[in-house]
Parts: structure tokens; C-alpha cells; sequence
């Protein structure tokens, strides 16, 4: 299953997804974009670091803000505590790079797609905290594409047979994020506007060749 940004906005609307998916028999990959308004957000403070060189610690404190209070109006108890460590290593990580970013004053098409990975890394931690029993899975461990950053492709194969090995003792509810992958030199890529659906077909394929085999 696959949800846009657009439906991940509020504790109504991921509480609404939560009691879909409590109700589904067997295994379940769920593959999940930022929240909404995340990815604007990340592109703001990426033009922000870059020809300003500063002044992005308002625009970052917002992220980290809006993600919190949602966590804190979904989650309680351990779950909440274990979002709040997760949360703050992918946060720490982004505001260094976005200050090396800063200080050159320059990035690669690399560094940028990184920085917009943390969107749906984010917002895929906090959906699987919802479930009592749900796992977190790194897109980047099983979607690899070429080196065009850009306009990836994803090499189709290599990455069916990673989601099958993956995956292969899956019981419960994965939760997946969306739109980054790995290039063949293991740098995160941003899959682009279609990248939910391409991450959610590939995984999709490979459970297809797994059944048929």
C-alpha cells in the first residue's frame, strides 16, 4: 500500500490509515512520502543554506516542530520516547549538512537529494510507530538506480532480488520510505516525482517472482 503526503497531515488522518491497516490479514508493506508540507520545507532550507549561507535555524526548528507535535498527538509511552532518539539522530544529521552546505556555499545534486531524503525518512519512522509489532525498512537497502542524479533509473533486477531477501520473513506491517533509493556507488538519490509509485512497484514484483517461484 502506498500514501501520498497529501493524506499525511494530521493525527485524524494517520489515525484513519492506522485502523485501515489494523484490520489487514497477513503481511503488509506500507510505502509512505513525507508529510505534506515537509518537502517544500527541505527545499527552502536547502536555498536557504546554499545562497545565504545562513539563516535556516528558523525554517529547521519549524521541521522539527511540526514533526514532534504530531508524534506527541499520535504516540505515548516507549513508542513516543523511541521516535523522539530517532528523530533527533535524523535531525542532528541534517542540520550538519546543511551547514557544510552553508559554508562552501555550493552542493551537489548529491547533497541536495540527501537533504530531501530526510522527508520521508522522518515520516516513515514516526508511521511505524503507530503499530505494535510494525518494522521500519530503509528504501536505500533494497532500490538502487544508476548514478543520474536527476533522472535515476532504477536497475530493476538487483533491486527485486534485494526487496526478496529483504523481505523474505516478513510477518506483520513494513513500513517503507518512498522516494530515495541507492546508486550503484551508494549514494542516496532522490527517486523523483514518481518515486512512491517505482518503490512501491518494485516491491511489488519482487513479491510477485516470490510467489511464482
Amino acid at each position: 500500500m502506498k500514501f501520498k503526503g497529501a493524506v499525511l497531515q494530521n493525527r485524524e488522518a494517520l489515525s484513519d490509515i492506522k485502523n485501515m491497516l489494523s484490520h489487514q490479514n497477513g503481511p503488509c508493506v506500507v510505502v509512505v512520502s513525507a508529510l505534506k508540507g515537509i518537502m517544500p520545507r527541505l527545499r527552502q532550507l536547502y536555498a536557504l543554506s546554499v545562497h545565504q549561507g545562513c539563516g535556516f535555524e528558523e525554517e529547521f526548528q519549524e521541521l522539527r516542530n511540526i514533526h514532534e507535535q504530531l508524534a506527541c498527538e499520535l504516540l505515548s509511552g516507549e513508542k513516543l520516547q523511541e521516535y523522539k532518539k530517532e528523530l533527533k539522530i535524523q535531525l542532528d544529521d541534517l542540520y550538519q549538512i546543511l551547514y557544510h552546505v552553508a559554508v562552501l556555499k555550493e552542493s551537489p545534486q548529491g547533497m541536495k537529494d540527501y537533504i530531501l531524503s530526510k522527508g520521508d525518512l522522518l515520516a516513515s519512522l514516526l508511521f511505524s510507530k503507530l503499530f505494535t509489532d510494525a518494522c521500519w525498512k530503509d528504501s536505500r537497502h533494497f532500490i538502487f538506480t544508476d548514478n543520474d542524479f536527476g533522472a535515476p533509473e532504477v536497475l530493476w533486477e538487483e533491486s527485486c532480488e534485494a526487496v526478496k531477501r529483504e523481505f523474505k520473513n516478513l510477518k506483520g506491517i513494513a513500513v517503507v520510505p518512498g522516494y530515495c533509493g541507492k546508486t550503484r556507488i551508494g549514494y542516496t538519490i532522490s527517486l523523483g516525482r514518481v518515486g512512491l509509485s517505482l518503490t512501491a512497484a518494485v516491491i511489488e514484483a519482487a513479491f510477485k517472482q516470490a510467489v511464482a517461484v
